[in-house]
């Protein structure tokens, strides 16, 4: 089974602006890169929209190992902590079925205090 997952940062505005299309354009890059070096899947279409950029990967097989390598990327990007990472599952008995379930920011893990 394959996997989607998207990752989203904000931007200005609706489109954003110049250099933020241009962001957009090098983590495409630099994500498709570092997925295949991972075979871990590739990039796709990206989007600017709704004052989000949305950078689409395919071909996941392995969300955990792909997560590791958006972080990386985004870590060396210093956009970790705008980011936004989504999980999309298909359904295989409807392919329009769609489950998306936040992989990055995590959840807090509850703290027991004494």
């Amino acid at each position: 089974m394959t996997f989607g997952i998207v990752v989203e940062l904000p931007i200005t505005g609706t489109f954003g602006t110049d250099e933020e299309f241009d962001l957009r354009t090098r983590l495409e890059r630099d994500l498709n890169t570092a997925l295949i070096a991972e075979r871990s899947g590739e990039c796709g279409r990206g989007e600017t929209d709704g004052g989000l950029i949305r950078v689409y990967l395919e071909a996941v097989t392995d969300p955990n190992a792909t997560l590791c390598v958006v972080m990386d990327v985004l870590t060396h990007h210093k956009l970790l902590h705008l980011a936004t990472v989504v999980l999309e599952t298909r359904s295989e008995a409807d392919p329009d079925d769609v489950d998306r379930r936040t992989l990055w920011p995590r959840e807090a893990i509850p703290v027991k205090v004494a």
